[in-house]
């Protein structure tokens, strides 16, 4: 694990960022580095393995995400909950890679933190080759991930293919927004759209009406939504803006759940909207070309 010093002199003089353990605040033995961000707007915690948003509460609000009850911070395993970041793929892969890509489970660099004008705090993460993304992937590349900490809370990836021959590329925020009842939840900002529904690998093409009500296990990937969605609860409204073109909403249900360790029971208690470029939206990178997403989460 990185020793907490090594960030030292870049946090030294910007209010409220500091690296703690996680297990300093969700017990366990052990644990990974937390980027802990707190201003008079809002606070948040990043597990610099993978540039993870862990926890993103609005100052005079609940946490916007939900984490699992058996969260396990592990160096090389993926958190659950939050927001992993899905790259260079989404989902499965054909050769039978990790899922979801290599970067939700690497080491991310710190490579700045300061207080921006309006009082909110804005941090720079990196993640460049290492020796599992050349066992995975082969490719020279450049990530970077802009987050910025306020009363919303917005993220801004940028990535470089640097290698010599074109790629296959797609990516997503996967979160895990906490609602009361995932089955009192309600989605806008889709009606209209094509979902393609993944449950039980039948990739069936459907046309969304109206608002969106999860009733039982969803796996859908809409393509070519609007640039904003809306999750509807008892007790608050989130907005999501994004940039990207896709957006996967997805909750197993009780019955696979069950067979999940790091969820179970916990089921009902998030709802994941998963703003990104795939399936259709998916990219191709030339050598030398860029891509860029952002995505704003607010509560009202």
């Amino acid at each position: 694990m990185t020793s907490l010093s090594a960030f030292d002199s870049r946090l030294t003089d910007v209010d409220g960022v500091s690296i703690i353990s996680s297990s300093t605040v969700f017990g366990g033995e052990g644990g990974l580095p937390l980027l802990a961000v707190e201003n008079a707007q809002g606070k948040a915690l990043i597990a610099l393995q993978g540039a993870h948003l862990v926890s993103f509460v609005p100052a005079g609000g609940e946490d916007v995400f939900w984490l699992s009850p058996k969260v396990a911070f592990t160096e090389g395993k993926a958190i659950r909950g939050g927001i992993p970041l899905c790259l260079p793929w989404f989902g499965g892969h054909p050769d039978g890679k990790p899922a979801h890509g290599f970067a939700r489970i690497s080491q991310w660099q710190l490579a700045a933190a300061e207080t921006v004008a309006d009082g909110a705090t804005r941090v720079t993460l990196v993640l460049e080759p290492s020796d599992l993304s050349q066992k995975l992937w082969g490719e020279d590349f450049r990530a970077e991930l802009v987050v910025t900490v306020g009363s919303a809370l917005t993220l801004d990836l940028r990535f470089e293919h640097r290698g010599r021959t074109p790629v296959a590329f797609s990516q997503a925020f996967h979160t895990y927004f906490a609602v009361d009842d995932v089955r009192q939840s309600t989605i806008g900002g889709l009606d209209g759209t094509t979902f393609i529904n993944t449950v039980g690998g039948a990739n069936t093409r459907h046309a969304q009406s109206g608002a969106l009500q999860l009733a039982g296990p969803t796996d859908r990937v809409y393509v070519n939504v609007p640039a904003v969605q809306t999750i509807t609860t008892p007790s608050r409204t989130i907005r999501i803006d994004s940039t990207t073109q896709s957006a996967v909403v997805w909750n197993p249900w009780a019955e696979s759940a069950a067979n999940m360790a790091d969820i179970g029971d916990a089921w009902s208690q998030y709802l994941c909207v998963e703003r990104g470029d795939v399936f259709d939206n998916a990219a191709e990178l030339a050598p030398g070309a860029s891509y860029r997403a952002t995505m704003t989460l607010s509560v009202d």
